[in-house]
């Protein structure tokens, strides 16, 4: 019966309470004071990408933990990307990057995804290597749990320093007598294990030296009388375990149950009867299995959890490789270069591609990127050191060095105590679809407003263009709204449809629904504080591009007043490029995009819709009428479904198609994989925009006269990459070009119609060594991630 019980709430778990985890892309490792940090972030559940989260966190706090910065972006095809501008003087040599989804934040923090970011100081001598002393600390993991009078068990340890980087030790084990046990001595990255069997009552001290020969001593972890050891290990398509007790204990070590789950789905049950032996095993099939973490845990017949192990199930199949191939190269100063990215399969992918200067950008490539997260780093506590070297190779060693990484990190997602007694987690910020408009009435009795009512809110963009909702009436004091998208700060006129004095005689608060954050983070207390001598070929690069930087800024800030004394003649804008820059904004303004006028379109208020107007206009794209007078059309490009948006906000066509023709004043069609709208614009994205009757600010038309107003917080405005064209006569092609980020696209999208994607981009004028680095999913959660140098 209490197997049974856990077998449900396991279920439970699993279906209300899915847990996420983020891996971000940063364009590069190293930034320079006053550049901007470009990202991307993935979202997963389990081993797939996650379709529950709408809202995006991120934080870039500095060393004293203070947030100095803080994003909030939409998620959309399970990722997003946003961008940090930092300022022109960071203290300290490391910022440090926090992300999260609203659902995280039900959660344990620890599982939220957390980064150092580099800063080049430039204070900082990148001739003298920083000496630091290092703070050894030694740490012991009894495979299972815990050490057992009389029973065999595998003790793994730990040793690292006060920045988390490993240090290689060795030593002996003696017992309470001083007398020597065994030795022991590092196998890799200051992690080994080693067999002990302690007798009852004894207790076990390691004697070690660090690697200056600095002798220490370090206590193991206590010898239990009773208990349970529980071994494992992870093999071709299976996990061998075994389970043994101690002489001692009652009938509840005699009858035991263990379990193995993976992503909170229970995947392998077994009793185990102790009765007559002291030790039992089994084989836990893994070949069906996704690649991942797997957690075993032994419980004593009255569920009692006595002894867990986490092992790695690699089925190598975790991996989709694109190929990067260079069409045309060029590493001479702005010179053109032109790659080609292909996907060999035909499921659809979501990728983000970077191009940096490989000499100013460091070399680490072991580090943590999107396959060493989602499969072991975001699911385990602590600091794992090069994460992604467990995965450069198919050797045995490597998975026998992975195996230490389990035996020494913590994963505690469940309570099992509170998960026996049915309690479940508190949910104190539910997911929501995107923003909300959330608004209630204080002040007056509940009762007093009537079921029919309702608000009217006409919402005001800076850019002066309006959007009005009908706010329906929830229950008592509430009124509510949610699937909603804006950017920045926007104004809410508001009026209450059948009692219009209610405002006057009520406070009305609004909200839209977003996490606030947290005043501080953690300090940073991991970040490394001084540079190697392997660093010194990158700083240097740094530390020339600063003073270059530094060097020029006075001759640009010049042309700049030059140019402001001089009549320049420019090209004449066309009616389409003007009505682009009152419209469009952010990630719509601009772009390689079909644009259609209907402001001087004579002949566009003849069309009954916006359908019918776009209709054969639009190579690829395909309209199909609906059913009848007024059916709802359906659209296709490329085997996608193009998104649609009215004034930038997502709709769908039912409501394009309602919106009258003379209303509209532009329309923008975008290509699929343009990487415009939410998700990147994967079938291709259509922009409606209506007419604003001129420049007048909407915040003084006359018909929001007498209006009460509200102002709301959306999410950060997306800032667009720059990419120079240096085969155009372009003004800002004039200066310098110091850039070390040469290429940021944060969403290259393929399917089975676009399975090739083409990317041109220009060199700066210094560098001659470029880092190519692609990463992302595709849509059956496998992973990849491509770097290349090109020189």
């Amino acid at each position: 019966m209490h197997a049974q019980k856990l077998d449900s709430m396991m279920n439970v778990y699993a279906d209300h309470y899915p847990q996420e985890k983020v891996y971000v892309h940063f364009d590069k490792n190293l930034y320079n004071s006053g550049e901007t940090i470009w990202f991307k972030a993935y979202i997963f559940s389990g081993a797939d990408p996650s379709l529950y989260s709408k809202n995006f966190y991120a934080e870039l706090s500095d060393a004293s933990g203070a947030i100095i910065q803080r994003k909030v972006y939409p998620i959309s095809e399970s990722s997003t990307a946003g961008n940090f501008d930092l300022p022109k003087e960071v203290k300290g040599r490391h910022l440090h990057f926090r992300g999260y989804t609203t659902w995280m934040t039900n959660f344990d923090t620890a599982f939220y995804f957390e980064k150092d970011i580099r800063i080049y100081d430039k204070k900082d001598s990148v001739l003298t290597v920083t000496i630091v002393p290092r703070q050894t600390r030694l740490q012991f993991f009894p495979e299972g749990g815990d050490l057992v009078a009389g029973v065999e068990g595998m003790v793994a340890f730990k040793a690292d320093d006060q920045f988390g980087l490993p240090v290689n030790v060795k030593g002996t084990i003696q017992d309470k007598t001083g007398k020597e046990v065994m030795n022991f001595t590092s196998e890799h990255d200051g992690m080994g294990r080693f067999p002990v069997t302690p007798d009852k009552g004894d207790s076990l001290t390691a004697v070690w030296q660090d690697e200056k020969g600095i002798e220490h001593r370090t206590p193991l972890p206590a010898v239990k009388s009773i208990g349970v050891v529980m071994r494992a290990i992870s093999g071709n398509q299976k996990v061998l375990f075994s389970v043994a007790r101690s002489a001692e204990g009652g009938p509840e070590y005699k009858h035991l149950i263990i379990i193995a789950h993976m992503h909170q789905h229970l995947v392998y049950k077994a009793k185990i009867n102790l009765e007559d032996n002291f030790m039992s095993g089994g084989t836990i099939p893994t070949g069906q299995l996704p690649s991942g973490v797997l957690q075993l845990t032994v419980f004593r017949s009255d569920l009692m959890p006595v002894a867990e192990r986490v092992v790695f199930v690699n089925n190598h199949e975790y991996l989709f490789k694109p190929e990067i191939g260079m069409q045309m190269k060029s590493v001479t100063r702005r010179g053109k270069n032109s790659l080609m990215i292909d996907v060999p399969d035909t499921l659809r992918s979501n990728l983000s591609l970077s191009v940096t200067d490989a000499t100013a950008d460091g070399d680490f490539p072991d580090e943590d990127n999107i396959v060493s997260r989602l499969l072991v780093t975001g699911e385990l506590r602590g600091i794992i050191h090069d994460p992604y070297y467990y995965f450069s190779g198919t050797a045995d060693s490597l998975m026998s060095q992975l195996d230490l990484v389990m035996l020494t990190h913590g994963w505690r997602r469940f309570k099992w105590e509170s998960l026996v007694r049915g309690q479940v987690p508190v949910i104190k910020n539910p997911e929501q679809d995107y923003l909300s408009m959330r608004v209630e009435v204080l002040g007056v009795d509940p009762y007093k407003i009537a079921k029919d009512e309702s608000l009217n809110v006409i919402m005001s963009r800076k850019d002066s263009s309006t959007q009005m909702y009908s706010i329906p009436h929830i229950s008592g004091s509430k009124f509510g709204v949610t699937g909603l998208v804006f950017y920045d700060t926007v104004k809410a006129f508001y009026m209450f449809n059948v009692n219009h004095s209610l405002s006057s005689q009520a406070a009305v608060t609004f909200n839209t629904g977003l996490v606030p954050g947290m005043r501080a983070a953690k300090p940073l207390t991991n970040a490394f504080e001084g540079w190697t001598a392997e660093d010194s070929a990158y700083l240097r690069r740094n530390r020339y591009i600063v003073q270059e930087e530094a060097r020029v800024q006075p001759i640009e800030d010049q042309k700049v007043k030059t140019l402001a004394t001089v009549t320049k003649t420019a090209r004449v804008k066309t009616d389409a490029e003007k009505l682009d820059e009152k419209y469009a904004s952010g990630m719509f303004s601009g772009g390689d995009a079909y644009t259609f006028d209907l402001v001087n379109d004579n002949l566009a208020s003849a069309y009954p819709d916006i359908f019918t107007y776009l209709q054969g206009k639009v190579p690829g794209l395909q309209i199909t009428p609906g059913n009848g007078p007024g059916g709802t059309p359906s659209l296709s490009w490329r085997g996608g479904r193009p998104g649609l948006y009215l004034n930038e906000m997502q709709v769908d066509a039912q409501q394009l198609q309602s919106t009258p023709v003379t209303d509209v004043a532009m329309v923008k069609v975008f290509r699929p994989g343009s990487g415009v709208g939410f998700g990147g614009g994967s079938g291709g994205t259509i922009a409606i925009y209506t007419k604003k009757g001129g420049d007048e600010k909407r915040g003084n038309d006359p018909s929001f006269k007498g209006l009460d107003r509200a102002i709301l917080l959306g999410y950060s405005m997306p800032k667009e990459f720059y990419s120079p064209n240096y085969l155009e006569n372009d003004p800002r092609n004039e200066g310098e070009d110091l850039r070390t980020t040469l290429y940021w696209k944060p969403y290259v999208l393929t399917d089975k119609d676009n399975r090739h994607v083409n990317v041109d981009f220009f060199n700066n004028d210094i560098t001659r060594k470029l880092r190519i680095v692609l990463e992302g999913f595709n849509e059956d959660g496998k992973l990849t991630h491509i770097e290349q140098i090109v020189q």
